[in-house]
């Protein structure tokens, strides 16, 4: 039996409220959160979502029925798995990413497909607010996969196949670094969410940042490199409007930001 395997079985990797334990607390990462910036979980209507995200993005390569089948096999398998099963404990978000065939710039498809689907589908479900794109200059050429956040694995399989996947806003209180290197701890199925699923997950759930009483967390695209030491891009809202920009992180800690992590399916 392989000693490292058998030891990482018993390790819980998440806490009673579905939030990433880290794995050497200090000061990139605290033992502990608060809880004061919180996402609230989004109706899982499975219809509803695959429907935004048919309609927005386009999702004609896979039915409602297998969008559902493959949903509810991940959350059992996850289930079942005694080292992530209280990721389910917080919230969860179904997405599709359509296949991309002529990937040629994650940049440029952020910025002419997935970010214009966010807005489209956030205005359409919330008629009185807006989405605002704040950064202005373009984004071809400047964004990558972040080392050490296992996005690679789900930008080389889009360009091959429709995927299905869940997304898990699970990591407060860690700085960027802290974030990227307890990635390794972690079960090789779970990844670093990017750009291209963290667009999906909002198009398909336009209330994802969305909080009537309290305030949600700013939400990084963590598996994404801008090539700027420090400086990352983010989903934040803004009274009850949503908005995407860059904004300098310089690697601290803040409870008010959030990463997420991909499970597919």
């Amino acid at each position: 039996m392989n000693k490292n395997k058998s030891k990482r079985s018993h390790l819980t990797f998440f806490n009673e409220f579905g939030r990433l334990i880290p794995r050497i607390p200090g000061p990139k990462s605290r033992a502990f959160s608060r809880r004061r910036y919180i996402i609230e979980q989004p109706e899982l209507n499975y219809s509803e979502i695959y429907e935004r995200i048919k309609n927005f993005l386009g999702t004609d390569q896979i039915s409602l029925k297998e969008f559902e089948e493959k949903i509810d096999k991940t959350i059992n398998i996850i289930k079942k798995d005694n080292g992530i099963k209280n990721i389910l404990n917080g919230v969860v978000v179904p997405f599709i990413l359509p296949k991309i065939s002529n990937l040629e710039d994650i940049g440029i498809e952020l910025e002419n497909t997935f970010l214009p689907a966010v807005k489209r589908s956030f205005n359409k479900y919330f008629p009185d607010y807006d989405f605002t794109n704040h950064h202005k200059s373009s984004l071809a050429g400047v964004l990558n996969i972040e080392p050490g956040s296992r996005n690679e694995e789900i930008l080389n399989r889009v360009q091959n196949e429709t995927l299905v996947g869940l997304l898990f806003p699970c990591i407060t209180d860690f700085s960027h670094e802290s974030t990227i290197s307890n990635i390794s701890f972690l079960p090789k199925k779970l990844i670093l969410a990017g750009g291209f699923e963290v667009c999906s997950s909002i198009v398909g759930s336009p209330n994802l940042l969305y909080r009537y009483s309290g305030y949600p967390p700013l939400l990084w695209l963590s598996g994404l490199s801008t090539g700027k030491a420090g400086v990352g891009y983010h989903f934040e809202s803004y009274g009850y409007n949503l908005t995407f920009n860059r904004r300098p992180h310089l690697d601290k800690v803040s409870e008010y930001w959030c990463s997420s992590l991909v499970y597919l399916s």
